[in-house]
């Protein structure tokens, strides 16, 4: 028995119709437009977790102040460590849960702040002074 022309076509035309026919049924959501005045909500997870930045020298009163440069450290438990000069020198430093940061090592001191998108910190001595900025990296 022979299938009528109309069937035939039908059947032929089903594997392209059917998929869009789907995909028209599918839900969308629609986009979100921002409130005027709101802000995006912050990440979060606290600040644990690598980050990576640059610093930049604000004092060198002294030959022997440290070079600014690439920086990367890895935040744990709230705690940190970054680099002062080529000597290997390690700067502790502490998240607050206000967000401050405070730490230093010998005459070297950290003040700065933490937010979910940044870090900054100035270290200082009273000679020389570094500004780090650091973006999360993971």
């Amino acid at each position: 028995m022979k299938t009528p022309p109309p069937a035939r076509l039908l059947a032929a035309a089903l594997p392209i119709i059917l998929p869009l026919a789907l995909g028209a049924c599918a839900h969308h959501r629609p986009a979100t437009t921002p409130v005027a005045g709101t802000r995006p909500v912050p990440r979060t997870g606290g600040p644990d977790g690598g980050w990576s930045g640059t610093s930049t020298r604000f004092q060198a009163d002294s030959r022997s102040c440290p070079n600014p440069g690439l920086v990367s450290t890895q935040v744990f438990d709230r705690q940190f460590q970054l680099r002062w000069g080529n000597r290997g020198s390690d700067l502790s430093a502490s998240i607050q849960p206000d967000g401050s940061i405070i730490g230093g090592a010998g005459d070297v001191t950290l003040s700065g702040k933490y937010t979910a998108e940044r870090i900054t910190v100035d270290a200082t001595t009273d000679a020389c002074g570094l500004h780090y900025t650091l973006h999360r990296s993971n």
